[in-house]
């Protein structure tokens, strides 16, 4: 299966995401994806920048969860 790697700085979170818990806002991630697009993905983050990585094949599916999130 081939995966996509969704790169987002830090800095351009939302406000309602607390930047100061990462771990937090990666867990909320997953699960908006899990609960509203049955997208099966994993997080991680540096000190700059959140990674998710997703099937390419629910691409649109990620997007869009991510645009209703606030995230892109």
């Amino acid at each position: 299966m081939e995966t996509t790697i969704i790169r987002l700085p830090i800095r351009n979170l939302p406000d309602h995401f607390d930047r100061t818990r990462i771990a937090t806002v990666l867990d909320e991630i997953e699960l908006a994806l899990l609960e509203e697009r049955d997208v099966h993905c994993s997080t991680s983050a540096d000190s700059f920048t959140i990674m998710i990585v997703v099937p390419t094949l629910q691409l649109v599916d990620v997007a869009t969860c991510l645009k209703g999130l606030g995230l892109i």
